[in-house]
């Protein structure tokens, strides 16, 4: 074999071991600080290098990239190696304890290890492991349950794809040292101060594509795909300022049914029976309902189908704020397009 030769192969090696190794690229943990939640008093350290999303009363994350987001919402087999640290605080509706809570999983329930006792906060809570092969390795995950006001569960996570679990598995442990949990505070003016300071949706908007469409939404609205029941996928925009205002979008299958008309009839119920009118999604035919779902905060709801899908597109927000989020959500909407 000619020189030439071994220097092609030894190339392609190199390639391919540099390839690998910007899989794995670990994203190091530089310096910790403080989350405290404004509304449900619960706090967590988080590394300060790594991309943060706050929802004020509900939940905190943190990921060691942007990018690497996409892949903890789609576990694509092969991608960015990284992490993930979640809390999220749970009211409890009545009648429902920490258990209901732990039954509800993400993944399959044979993939999660049985619950051991653990002390967060001072208190007694759980932990399940869970971990299964990926293309580029092991997807990791550990999952925390406490409580220390009986009307909330916090629920903390920590979790990283192509075997890299281990390697913060130590910063992990500290982090969650520092949890306090969640709890019902007395409502009080800094509260109601804290959360009415929260920006408002903001006027540039940027393009997200989902399942079949794409929509541009604020580029201060954070994305989430909540379990919505029914739906083939569902997605919700929302900015830190209000959990009462956000845009919806969930999509359903229409194979069997696909007639608008009906379709907009039997759902009339759900709009408190107010008169659908006739619009257009995308140069689609279209109905929307327009109605107050609870005191304060108003609702329109778009229904239209497109390629045996029905997509129901939601726009809320409270009615005493509409001046600032009714013209950008209408903005947002009328930049829905199909794909």
């Amino acid at each position: 074999m000619t020189k030439n030769f071994y220097f092609f192969i030894l190339s392609i090696l190199i390639l391919i071991l540099v390839s690998c190794g910007e899989r794995k690229q670990i994203v190091e943990i530089k310096e910790l600080a403080t989350y405290t939640d404004p509304i449900m008093g619960f706090s967590i350290k988080y590394p300060t290098n790594w991309e943060i999303q706050k929802y004020p009363g509900d939940r905190f994350l943190a990921f060691t990239t942007k990018t690497v987001i996409k892949r903890f919402k789609t576990f694509d087999p092969e991608g960015e190696s990284g992490a993930k640290i979640e809390l999220l605080s749970i009211k409890l509706p009545e009648g429902q304890t920490i258990d209901s809570v732990m039954a509800k999983k993400q993944f399959t329930p044979e993939t999660y290890s049985a619950p051991t006792k653990v002390t967060i906060d001072g208190v007694e809570g759980f932990k399940q492991t869970y971990e299964f092969p990926l293309g580029d390795g092991v997807f990791k995950g550990e999952i925390y349950y406490a409580q220390k006001d009986p009307q909330v569960v916090t629920v903390i996570s920590f979790e990283a794809f192509g075997g890299t679990f281990d390697h913060y598995k130590q910063s992990f442990d500290q982090i969650l040292s520092s949890i306090k949990l969640a709890y019902i505070p007395q409502v009080g003016q800094d509260t109601i101060k804290k959360v009415v300071e929260a920006p408002p949706p903001s006027s540039n908007l940027v393009e997200y594509k989902g399942e079949g469409f794409a929509i541009k939404i604020p580029d201060n609205f954070d994305v989430r795909n909540p379990k919505v029941g029914g739906a083939i996928r569902s997605y919700q925009y929302i900015g830190e300022r209000r959990l009462d205002c956000d845009i919806r979008i969930d999509i359903f299958d229409a194979s069997k049914q696909s007639n608008l008309d009906k379709i907009v009839e039997d759902n009339k119920a759900k709009h408190k029976n107010t008169e659908p009118k006739p619009t257009s999604i995308s140069g689609v035919k279209a109905y929307f309902f327009e109605y107050s779902p609870i005191q304060n905060v108003k609702s329109r709801v778009y229904y239209v189908v497109h390629n045996n899908k029905l997509y129901r597109i939601t726009m809320n927000w409270f009615s005493g704020e509409e001046q600032l989020y009714k013209p950008v959500f209408e903005k947002s909407i009328s930049t829905f397009k199909f794909q």
